[in-house]
């Protein structure tokens, strides 16, 4: 199992350089908003868009290239290949929530921006839920179709790029309505700690899941 995790995140330093480098533009997007609201929100975006293109690329090289019908000539126990991906994800979410947090702290400082307010750890926390849920719905799917997903993930990534819009636009609504001011009031640091919780669990039951319907699927 261990080095089918090596080969992935090997596979990450091939992601793309213009994908990394939109989501730190993205992230850093976050340090000129007089809006904390919608700072967070680009901050939390450039870890999604960090995982989910690392990830995109990775399972995109195994269904190109048909790596899963040579690892199950081999003999390798499927749960093994399951985990993997599971312990993989888990990874590129802590390394990119570590990245943008260092990212984000860091840049204001080097460069001067006055009254910059870098990603917290509560951001990434927020991100990690959102990976987490999604990725637990996602990989039970793609553990089923294997390459049948190549179209849903170009349709995520096309979202990817204009959701800073969306994400402008879904804020300047919420303001015009008085809503931001309520959502100030409720202690949504601690909603997220408590989601994460749950976000694991739900996590933890996708992997068990996972691996029963890789163990039943033919090549």
């Amino acid at each position: 199992m261990v080095n089918l995790v090596k080969k992935d995140l090997r596979l990450s330093f091939k992601v793309n350089i213009f994908a990394v480098l939109y989501a730190l533009f993205i992230s850093a997007g976050g340090l000129v908003r007089d809006d904390v609201v919608l700072a967070n929100l680009l901050y939390t975006l450039g870890i999604l868009i960090l995982t989910f293109i690392t990830v995109i690329y990775t399972n995109g090289y195994d269904d190109k290239y048909k790596s899963e019908i040579v690892l199950n000539s081999f003999p390798i126990d499927r749960r093994d290949i399951v985990r993997a991906k599971y312990l993989t994800l888990m990874i590129f979410i802590l390394l990119f929530s570590g990245t943008i947090l260092v990212f984000t702290n860091v840049l204001p400082v080097i460069i001067f921006i006055e009254g910059a307010v870098g990603a917290s750890i509560h951001t990434a926390i927020l991100a990690i839920n959102i990976l987490l849920i999604f990725y637990s719905l996602y990989y039970p799917v793609y553990f089923k179709v294997g390459e049948g997903l190549r179209s849903f993930n170009t349709i995520l990534w096309l979202l990817l790029l204009i959701a800073p819009a969306i994400m402008k636009r879904g804020v300047e609504f919420l303001a015009k309505r008085g809503l931001l001011e309520k959502l100030a009031q409720v202690d949504l640091s601690r909603i997220n700690l408590y989601l994460l919780g749950i976000s694991l669990i739900i996590y933890y039951i996708s992997l068990q899941i996972s691996k029963k319907i890789y163990m039943g699927r033919e090549f």
